[in-house]
């Protein structure tokens, strides 16, 4: 009866006429009833089995193939291989199982080769379609817990044995065992008709089978599948198979170089691979950037340094870029993205993996001289004056040595504009060549590009010199001819005994009132000024002392006399700036000239008070016994102390 059931699909309405269908609608009737029906045979529904599996077992007891035996119940076995809703409620009830638990290991297919298992996405890259793997333990365990089931009804596929990436059993830590692969459409997913092949050696095989370690990647997945917490921020925030891919991806090219050849990888480099890329990814961008860079860092550049990021990065750039055109990849991209934009010298027009770049963050000297028309030698001397290279910027090719492009392109634009050498610039200003050199090294011209300690010459730029000259002729009045009080800047310099460049920072400073544009000169030569009024502006601090001509008034005595008191220490001297011709000059301090008159008079000066000759003013002094305070020999001049001539009791002229 169930062969009729099941082998007579020309009587149950599948090919029938059309035209004769009103004859048969109690047939019909019949046959809707025998499909919502559940079979008299069944098997147990595994933890973790698919549907595909499940009928597949189903199969064996009624039909040659799973495909053949859905048909009679009016849907086909790939709509239960793609968790149609329609073709999973019918084989639930026909075997006898709750529609929830068969669907649960399910591979829902969303899209052209898209599903969905327990909620997380998948694609067909990430998923064995082809290849039958198995546990041997497992399918070993499966036989001896259905002892009243034949062998080739027991084992059943387990939903994580369809993962690409998952080789090696959660349960038994066994390497899974490929039985057969590069199968034909008729044979795809037919579960028990594959595995039905090795059962006479399942023993041997479970026996045989050794025992590893799940990698990193594989328990994220088997936790992610189940549901539970993989905590893994950066991953957790990607579809699974484009986690499972980042991961392969990443792994293989640190396992086995920038460029391994990802179509002839065998399982257990995909294994270990996968491992190492779990690493990587797990431990988020900062992990992701440490592997990015040690590939740049790692690149052999040629002399050139053109080498861009598709070389640096080999198949990560070439997958991210050319072979994943998935939106779901984006964080991925991001990722790699960010990296090549913020390390690589790339700029607006450039596109990195399919965004374009809209702010350059760093330069390379190549770069910068295709942007600017600089030459490379000529800038690379530059940015180093500025500072703007790294350190190691000597053993760095062009294209390899990268900067800050903010501060480069600053660099690269004064560089534009500084075009004139010192003597140029001199020339520029017309100011002669002591005058030139004068505006330099004190900083009165500045260069916009300092490069004489790195082996280039400074540069000056024009509108620097052209603000300096702006600023000296502010105010002056045009005319044809100098005169003796209306001089040039150096002349000005010699008549006012002062530097040139004190006059250029009293005009600068608006302190210079009085100023003319000679107009049969030009530049810093037409520049005139009145001299007494820079005399006024350049005079120095008084002395705050009197000199030897001021002390010979002050004592009423000689130059000479004046002199040999301060050489002998009568008077305490001290030295000071002329405040007109900068000169030191000799001063003593009034203090110490009041101090003197105060304890000394000269035989001169009683003699002028009592109007009587010198010599008879020293015999009478003589006889009282008033002898010179100072040695005259030496002074040249008679000096007594005035506390002597009282006390001789003698009118004391001076204070009379």
């Amino acid at each position: 009866m169930a062969h009729h059931r099941h082998h007579a699909p020309a009587d149950q309405g599948r090919r029938r006429n059309r035209r004769c269908h009103h004859a048969r609608r109690p047939e019909e009737r019949q046959e809707r009833q025998d499909v919502v029906r559940p079979l008299r045979l069944t098997v147990p529904l595994g933890v973790g089995e698919t549907p595909a599996s499940f009928v597949s077992r189903l199969a064996v007891r009624y039909a040659p193939s799973a495909r053949e035996f859905c048909l009679d119940f009016r849907t086909t076995f790939q709509k239960v291989v793609d968790g149609d809703p329609q073709a999973l409620a019918i084989v639930a009830t026909k075997g006898g199982v709750a529609l929830e638990a068969l669907a649960a290991n399910a591979f829902v297919k969303t899209g052209e080769r898209r599903y969905l298992l327990r909620g997380q996405d998948l694609v067909r890259g990430s998923l064995r379609r082809a290849t039958v793997a198995i546990c041997p333990k497992c399918c070993a365990s499966d036989i001896a817990d259905a002892p009243n089931l034949r062998a080739e009804l027991a084992p059943y596929q387990r939903s994580l044995w369809q993962i690409t990436a998952v080789k090696t059993c959660p349960i038994h830590t066994t390497p899974l065992m490929v039985l057969d692969q590069n199968l034909t459409p008729s044979l795809l997913h037919d579960w028990s008709r594959h595995v039905s092949k090795v059962l006479p050696d399942l023993c041997r095989l479970a026996a045989e089978a050794g025992t590893r370690t799940l990698t990193g990647l594989e328990t994220y997945i088997v936790d992610r599948v189940a549901g539970r917490a993989a905590e893994s921020v950066l991953l957790d925030g990607m579809p699974l198979h484009v986690a499972i891919a980042g991961c392969e991806l990443f792994g293989a090219v640190a396992t086995l170089g920038r460029m391994p050849n990802l179509k002839t990888l065998a399982d257990n480099e995909w294994r270990r691979a996968g491992a190492a890329g779990f690493d990587i990814l797990n431990g988020g961008k900062s992990a992701v950037d440490t592997v990015l860079r040690g590939l740049q860092a790692s690149y052999p550049y040629l002399r050139t340094g053109k080498e861009g990021p598709q070389a640096v990065f080999g198949r990560i750039y070439q997958v991210l870029e050319f072979g994943r055109d998935d939106p779901a990849y984006d964080p991925l991209r991001d990722l790699v993205g960010n990296f090549i934009r913020t390390r690589f010298p790339v700029g607006p027009g450039d596109v990195v993996l399919g965004k374009p770049v809209e702010q350059r963050r760093l330069h390379s000297i190549r770069t910068l001289s295709m942007e600017t028309g600089l030459h490379p030698k000529r800038l690379r001397k530059l940015l180093e004056a500025s500072r703007a290279l790294p350190e190691d910027a000597a053993d760095l090719a062009d294209g390899n040595c990268l900067f800050d492009a903010e501060k480069g392109s600053l660099t690269a634009r004064e560089a534009l504009a500084a075009t004139l050498s010192v003597r140029k610039a001199g020339e520029y200003l017309n100011a002669p060549r002591v005058q030139r050199d004068m505006l330099y090294r004190s900083g009165l011209i500045v260069p916009r590009l300092r490069a004489g300690d790195h082996g280039a010459a400074d540069q000056f730029a024009t509108e620097d010199l052209d603000r300096l000259l702006t600023t000296l002729l502010d105010g002056a009045k045009p005319v044809a001819s100098a005169s003796r009080d209306r001089v040039n800047i150096p002349g000005a310099a010699k008549f006012a005994c002062c530097s040139s460049e004190e006059i250029v920072r009293l005009i600068l400073d608006g302190k210079v009132q009085r100023k003319w544009q000679l107009t049969s000169e030009r530049g810093y030569m037409s520049v005139l000024v009145d001299v007494e009024e820079v005399r006024t502006l350049v005079r120095g601090p008084d002395l705050g002392g009197l000199t030897g001509l001021q002390i010979k008034d002050k004592l009423s005595t000689t130059a000479k006399v004046a002199s040999a008191l301060i050489k002998h220490g009568h008077l305490k001297s001290i030295t000071a700036i002329n405040p007109i011709n900068r000169c030191p000059t000799v001063v003593v301090p009034i203090h110490e000239v009041e101090r003197f008159e105060r304890e000394f008079v000269s035989l001169f000066a009683i003699a002028r008070r009592q109007g009587r000759h010198h010599m008879a003013v020293k015999k009478e002094l003589l006889a009282a016994g008033v002898k010179p305070a100072i040695d005259p020999k030496k002074i040249g001049a008679t000096f007594y102390r005035r506390y002597q001539l009282k006390r001789a009791l003698l009118a004391d002229p001076c204070r009379s």
